[in-house]
């Protein structure tokens, strides 16, 4: 029995993932979310499937709380794992985090890796699926300012975020060839990422729903998961739900990259 960690599982996409998942009977899946009480829930209802499950709260708000996650997911993970990066924010202002970081830069991009170092030093995995965006075409990095907020946009910040995790899987593809690395856009689903109040929530909500329920989408990364292999070793496939595409021109910038790559690697170096 392989295991899979799965982030974000208490909500949307990541809890329909979770109960998709669960009907392959074959993998325990390893919940990961900051709700307890839903995790638990989740649990429970994969388990009456006969599907097996534990929870493992975690909260990738700050990159002390990500090292600590990272930590307790080794203790319980055994070699051979599949972890899946789904959690994410998208954020309606800029808010810091106690490094003094731009909440989103963090939750989307910096944290996961902390998470995740643990568990590549400690050789638990073999595959990493990153539930992204197509929206990384839209991304715009700025190495002053966007770990900061400084540049905060309510659309943008989202999309350069997400973009910086994409390179930095890349990344992390090259330089660890055994690993199975793929990075996906998984639809325009239906669930509470962006959420807004007042008139502009009101509109976004009517919009929403035009848009695929996240039952749909998980069936649908269900099926990628349960391919033999994602991508060739050293690197990490671009797939636009279930297609493989180019990657976008913003992600083949080595301008981008390079600048992605050498500010992560310093406000990691202590992390």
């Amino acid at each position: 029995m392989a295991d899979v960690i799965l982030t974000g599982a208490s909500r949307g996409i990541g809890h329909a993932l979770a109960l998709a998942l669960a009907e392959r009977h074959g993998d325990r899946l390893v919940l990961v979310a900051r709700d307890r009480a839903r995790l638990d829930a989740l649990v429970t209802a994969i388990k009456q499937k006969g599907g097996h499950a534990i929870a493992v709260p975690g909260d990738l708000s700050s990159l002390a709380e990500a090292r600590a996650l990272g930590q307790r997911l080794v203790e319980v993970v055994t070699p051979g794992a599949t972890l899946i990066h789904n959690a994410g924010l998208w954020p309606a202002k800029r808010v810091l985090t106690p490094e003094g970081l731009e909440s989103a830069f963090v939750v989307n991009h910096l944290a996961p890796l902390v998470m995740q170092r643990a568990l590549l030093d400690a050789e638990r995995l073999r595959r990493i699926m990153v539930v992204s965006a197509g929206l990384i075409l839209k991304g715009h990095f700025d190495a002053a300012r966007t770990p900061t907020g400084e540049d905060f946009s309510g659309i943008r910040t989202y999309c350069t975020t997400k973009l910086c995790f994409a390179l930095a899987m890349r990344d992390i593809a090259a330089a660890n060839p055994a690993l199975d690395v793929v990075v996906l856009h998984p639809g325009v689903v239906r669930t509470d990422l962006g959420a807004r109040t007042g008139p502009v929530g009101w509109l976004l909500s009517l919009v929403k729903r035009g848009w695929e329920a996240p039952e749909v989408c998980a069936a649908r990364l269900a099926r990628i998961f349960a391919r033999e292999r994602w991508s060739p070793a050293g690197e990490a496939r671009w797939l636009v739900e279930e297609d493989e595409q180019p990657w976008p021109a913003v992600a083949e910038s080595e301008v981008t990259r390079r600048a992605v790559r050498e500010t992560t690697d310093r406000l990691l170096a202590s992390a």
